[in-house]
């Protein structure tokens, strides 16, 4: 961390920790995770009583924003949430929400057993691996498709989007595979690159479907690669994918989880 972000930090812990209606404040973000560049901004997570978040939720105001704390040309950007909002991440967060809370630091709190909760956040829900491994296969191979059909009609809209998604759910099952949580997208291709267990020449492959319109036997080998690593079957993967693919992404408004994309 850089002396800047440093003294930021701690002029904005003096600012807020005699506030009693504060119950903890926790440093998130790049700075967090060990991603930060020199002009990176300062995330963190303001956790107030419930009456004073649903407040705030009434007010539309869940969002915080200071420069004036920082000693540099930055700022703090941070989101309020309650000691609820907490304990429905850990029981059902997707695992964006989930990743958010990784690697924080308690910067002060006043709540008992925060760090039990934190943990069991950043826990990755390893009951539902085999389970995610056929659903975001499903989603490759339904993508795949897609990215096919794109070319095929000249679909420049669909051509970026199918692309994107064969990326995405590429990376989703070697991050399962690793029992690591998705961080979302910013943060996607390092974190897949980062991982112990990972197919040969990751790094050539992502650069290249990443790249201006990769051809579709490029698209194809990626996840056959993906699924050999894995071992899938790629037959029986990829004659169950429309049925799959209709409940995880047409059907899923009928149901309270999150998105597919987000899972």
């Amino acid at each position: 961390m850089a002396a800047h972000h440093a003294d930021s930090i701690r002029n904005l812990v003096a600012a807020f920790e005699p506030d009693r209606s504060i119950l903890a404040l926790l440093l998130g973000g790049s700075l967090a995770h060990g991603f930060a560049r020199p002009d990176s901004d300062i995330d963190v997570a303001i956790v107030v009583a419930p009456a004073e978040y649903a407040r705030r939720q009434r007010e539309n105001r869940l969002h915080y924003n200071n420069r004036t704390l920082c000693t540099y040309p930055g700022y703090i950007d941070g989101k309020y949430l309650d000691p609820d909002f907490l304990r429905l991440v850990a029981a059902r967060g997707s695992d964006p929400a989930r990743y958010a809370f990784k690697d924080c630091h308690i910067l002060f709190s006043r709540l008992a057993g925060l760090d039990a909760l934190l943990a069991e956040i950043v826990r990755f829900p390893v009951e539902q691996k085999r389970e995610r491994t056929e659903r975001f296969a499903a989603q490759l191979l339904a993508w795949r498709w897609y990215y096919s059909e794109a070319l095929r009609q000249q679909n420049p809209y669909l051509v970026h989007l199918a692309l994107q998604k064969v990326v995405l759910f590429g990376c989703r099952l070697i991050l399962t595979e690793n029992e690591t949580l998705y961080p979302y997208h910013k943060w996607l291709l390092r974190v897949t690159e980062s991982v112990p267990r990972q197919p040969p020449n990751l790094q050539a492959a992502l650069a290249e479907l990443t790249g201006p319109n990769p051809a579709w036997e490029r698209v194809d080998a990626w996840t056959r690669e993906i699924f050999s690593f894995l071992g899938v079957d790629h037959d029986a993967a990829n004659a169950a994918w429309p049925t799959r693919f209709m409940k995880d992404t047409e059907l899923r408004w009928m149901t309270e989880e999150a998105a597919i994309d987000d899972l």
